[in-house]
């Protein structure tokens, strides 16, 4: 459903392969070069986009740090730049804060550590410390005991677009006044077994960085973008500027099950915008030509758009199920700013995103 909102965007925090924080997303947008990287053996081998740069140091206290597992050690920085660029003190109003979290990988990487060492040694291979991160919204709960967050909490787990269906809910929580503010994260781990199952579906096949349009692979990437998100009458009464106005966020049909048909709810999610002329654009395409196909048709109806920039490309797939594509939006300053989001299964999503400023505070 599409109408117009009040809901503002505050606070953006990122853990990227190309590192953390804002300024670090827009040397590599501006630079548009792939974050390849050899993997180690613990990621998976091969050729990957890995947040080899990550500091959690004096933002996740040692003893914590060595209980999380990736996905929720990305959350927990993405979320601590989020509350800062925001200017607000979570632990002050936490009974008003919400969570929603989308991920694909979350508690993956947690079950295979757990499950190897049980498999090869019986019961008492089971780590006790592991079990804990086996759960996808593991992660949301460590991000409520650390920011002391006590309002409604989901975590949504879907391929590409978990982090545009966590969005969706916590959009409904502050129009159902259930909360004044609402902390969205995407975050994804990679792991051995991941990349395992990528090479066996020939995701990885390839000769070369993934381009738009080749059909030869995606670059598979890890990371963390967190988005506060508020109605503009509780922005404007503490005195925040926003980053951005989320002007609609729309879904579409989720049991297309062929190309055609994920194709035409993508243009029926666009279309459900209303009538836009973008003057950036943020596609959802990652080198696989199940996704690129969409993004290609929604250039052929609307040759008049600006091309999409394409940051999974850049960033790796799976690196926030979806969240890149809000944060390269947030990070290209524009009027109206059109995000597409493709995905393989689930629903098709779009966004406008008005008044986006690059400097808001």
């Amino acid at each position: 459903m599409s109408h117009p909102t009040d809901l503002v965007i505050t606070g953006l925090g990122l853990v990227l392969p190309c590192g953390d924080g804002i300024e670090a997303a827009r040397v590599s947008l501006a630079a548009k070069v792939p974050c390849f990287a050899e993997l180690p053996a613990a990621l998976g081998l091969g050729r990957g986009a890995a947040c080899t740069a990550f500091h959690p140091a004096g933002i996740i206290p040692p003893m914590q740090l060595r209980r999380l597992d990736r996905p929720s050690r990305f959350a927990w920085v993405a979320a601590h730049q989020a509350f800062q660029d925001a200017g607000l003190n979570p632990k002050l109003m936490g009974e008003r804060i919400a969570v929603a979290v989308g991920t694909l990988t979350g508690g993956s990487e947690a079950s295979e550590a757990f499950m190897r060492p049980y498999l090869q040694r019986g019961p008492e291979g089971a780590s006790p410390l592991v079990f804990p991160n086996c759960v996808a919204n593991a992660t949301s709960g460590h991000l409520a005991l650390a920011f002391s967050l006590k309002g409604p909490s989901a975590t949504f787990v879907d391929r590409e677009n978990a982090a545009f269906v966590a969005l969706e809910q916590a959009a409904r929580w502050l129009r159902a006044g259930l909360a004044e503010v609402a902390l969205v994260i995407g975050t994804d781990g990679l792991f051995p077994l991941l990349l395992d199952v990528c090479r066996g579906s020939r995701m990885l096949d390839r000769q070369g960085d993934p381009e738009f349009g080749s059909g030869r692979g995606f670059l598979p990437g890890e990371g963390a973008q967190a988005f506060l998100l508020e109605t503009r009458t509780h922005a404007d009464t503490r005195g925040a500027k926003p980053r951005a106005t989320l002007r609609a966020l729309t879904a579409r049909s989720s049991a297309a099950t062929t190309e055609a048909e994920r194709s035409a709810a993508l243009a029926a999610a666009v279309s459900a915008l209303g009538p836009v002329s973008p003057d950036r654009r943020i596609g959802g395409g990652n080198g696989l030509a199940r996704l690129d196909a969409m993004e290609a048709g929604l250039a052929a109806t609307h040759p008049d758009w600006p091309a999409a920039l394409h940051p999974k490309l850049l960033w790796g797939e799976f690196g926030g199920s979806g969240a890149q594509l809000l944060a390269a939006a947030l990070l290209e300053g524009a009027d109206r700013a059109l995000v597409s989001a493709p995905a393989s299964s689930g629903g098709q999503y779009a966004a406008l995103l008005e008044g986006v400023r690059l400097d808001p505070r």
